[in-house]
């Protein structure tokens, strides 16, 4: 008697936790959809996107023309809060490249248009907190 009662809850559990995962995945596909529809709508076909290390937003920024020979092209990108279903941060940037620094952060990195010292490589960094929306660093960039 112990062993099919114990059966019985083993067996729910299992069927449980199998349908939690499925529903889990249909939210994880409906969110992919959301930001990506949202993203494509705003920006057209070519975007590229960016996850933070737990997926929880993504970067996504237009894809410059090749075809464009402007040295200060603007970089035209969003983060979308994929839990939350919302942007919570846009910009354009020229000569800019945008990438995680943490979960939260972002760090920019910016390329002036005049040098004028030869061991300067004209580039300069930030890191951009999206929970505060606040700049919090900036630095002059060495070699990369």
């Amino acid at each position: 008697m112990r062993t099919i009662i114990l059966n019985i809850i083993l067996i729910m559990l299992f069927f449980g936790c199998a349908t939690k995962n499925k529903l889990s995945e249909k939210l994880n596909e409906s969110d992919q959809i959301t930001y990506q529809h949202f993203a494509k709508d705003k920006f057209g076909e070519e975007v590229e996107f960016t996850f933070n290390s737990d997926k929880s937003y993504v970067i996504c920024e237009k894809l410059n023309s090749k075809l464009q020979s402007n040295p200060n092209q603007l970089k035209e990108f969003f983060v979308y809060d994929i839990i939350n279903g919302l942007t919570i941060y846009e910009d354009k940037i020229a000569n800019a490249k945008i990438e995680w620094h943490n979960k939260t952060q972002l760090l920019i990195t910016m390329q002036r248009g005049y040098i004028t010292n030869p061991k300067d490589t004209g580039k300069w960094t930030y890191v951009f907190d999206l929970i505060s929306k606040k700049k919090i660093t900036e630095t002059v960039k060495d070699k990369k």
